[in-house]
Parts: structure tokens; C-alpha cells; sequence
């Protein structure tokens, strides 16, 4: 039902990668979608997983799991985004706690909260 501008849909690049490996070479992303994957790890996989992830989000960005992928009880580098099954936002209170900063944006959707 939906479709993507195709300005933006042109930007859209599709390659395999490892997530055992190291990939900051790419970046940092608004979006990641790591649908049907993490289900082939084990728990401290998926924790070295997420911590890198985090990583390659944006603070104010997003991450996309599948309906039997979760990070809760596994790493705290991620929140469940209320009421939005399967998306995660990076945790704002671990990052304070570190000393980073976080995004105005952010900061008013945690106190909304």
C-alpha cells in the first residue's frame, strides 16, 4: 500500500555483511533494519550484535527487529519504542550514563515518557 519517493528509494544501497565483523567503516544510520537474523545466535552473540549496532545508529534513530527478535533480558543498548512492536530506539539513559550527549529530540521523547 505503500511506496517510497523514488528520490529516496534511490538512495537505498543493498549488500551483504557480516554482523560478526567489525562495520563503523559504513557509518552511522537513521534506520537499521535487522529483520529474521539474530535468531540464528546465541544470547552473547546477540549482545556483541546490539553493542555494535548501537553503535551504527544514530541516537536519534531507529532499529527494526523481526516478530521473534528482542532485546530485552539480552543487552541494554537498545529500548523498545512503546507501543511499536519490533522497533527499538538507542537507550538514552545508558548513553547519559557514559558521558555522551543526546539529541534534543531525543531528550523530549524521553521526558514525555
Amino acid at each position: 500500500m505503500w511506496q517510497i519517493n523514488p528520490d529516496i528509494r534511490a538512495m537505498v544501497q543493498y549488500r551483504q555483511l557480516n554482523l560478526l565483523h567489525d562495520f563503523a567503516q559504513l557509518g552511522t544510520f537513521d534506520v537499521i533494519f535487522c529483520r529474521n537474523v539474530l535468531i540464528y545466535f546465541d544470547q552473547e552473540t546477540k549482545a556483541r550484535i546490539f553493542e555494535r549496532l548501537v553503535k551504527a545508529v544514530e541516537p536519534d534513530g531507529f532499529m527494526v527487529l523481526g516478530a521473534a527478535e528482542s532485546v530485552v533480558g539480552i543487552s541494554d543498548a537498545f529500548r523498545p519504542y512503546p507501543e511499536r512492536r519490533g522497533l527499538y530506539r538507542p537507550n538514552a539513559t545508558r548513553a547519559m550514563r557514559s558521558g555522551a550527549t543526546v539529541p534534543q529530540a531525543l531528550r523530549s521523547v524521553a521526558a514525555a515518557r
